[in-house]
């Protein structure tokens, strides 16, 4: 099983990964790219054989309801209520996190049809999973980084030169996750009015730690 990530950006704030899950060791590249055709490319010369699925940390569906509220943004908000500035409505959000990411997964059922297209939120992701908030700064955290290795089975190594990158391994992985049933949850099941431009798609997601955490 091949899959990617992706988090989009501006120029030098693209991240991209591939996750090759194929052997016993995870293999894992990353790059930074300027664009979604730059990603699109580097995607195509990175992977040998058609990938299973794309994580995206982006909105896969936008809403026709009040403000563009998604069921599974309030869901979110709700849960984790110490990170809920960190999910917005789709009215609210704005430049490449609601154009880019969604571009590139148009292009990518474009170039693989059958590609699963997952959504992903890192930073409320790492704080359901640590009690922790996602980490700020211009340099990453070597610990921050050791952790994302600990995720895998066994744990790895990887290159990795900044948060979009960070970023781009673990919608993977969670998509990973998903995928192969680890993670029961998806966070589209149930969703009502929602326009998916690129197809249809899902949120995978690890079980609830409770509300108000």
């Amino acid at each position: 099983m091949v899959i990617l990530g992706y988090d989009p950006g501006g120029a030098g704030a693209g991240g991209v990964a591939v996750v090759d899950f194929q052997s016993t060791v995870p293999v894992v590249h990353t790059a930074t790219c300027d664009s979604v055709d730059a990603a699109v490319d580097w995607f195509q010369r990175r992977v040998e054989v058609h990938p299973q699925a794309i994580g995206v940390d982006s909105l896969m569906s936008w809403a026709t309801g009040p403000s563009g509220w998604r069921p599974m943004d309030r869901a979110l908000r709700e849960e984790y209520p110490k990170v809920l500035k960190s999910v917005l409505s789709s009215n609210s959000a704005f430049g490449s996190f609601v154009v880019q990411g969604m571009a590139l997964a148009i292009r990518l059922r474009e170039l693989w049809p059958e590609i699963h297209l997952n959504e992903t939120h890192p930073k409320v992701l790492y704080y359901a999973m640590t009690k922790e908030k996602y980490p700020k700064g211009k340099e990453i955290d070597p610990e921050f980084i050791a952790w994302l290795c600990r995720q895998f089975t066994p744990q790895i190594e990887i290159q990795i030169t900044n948060d979009h990158e960070w970023d781009a391994v673990i919608s993977a992985w969670a998509t990973w996750k998903g995928l192969t049933g680890q993670w029961q949850r998806d966070l589209m099941n149930g969703a009502t009015n929602l326009i998916c431009p690129a197809g249809t798609s899902s949120f995978f997601w690890p079980e609830s730690c409770g509300t108000n955490v």
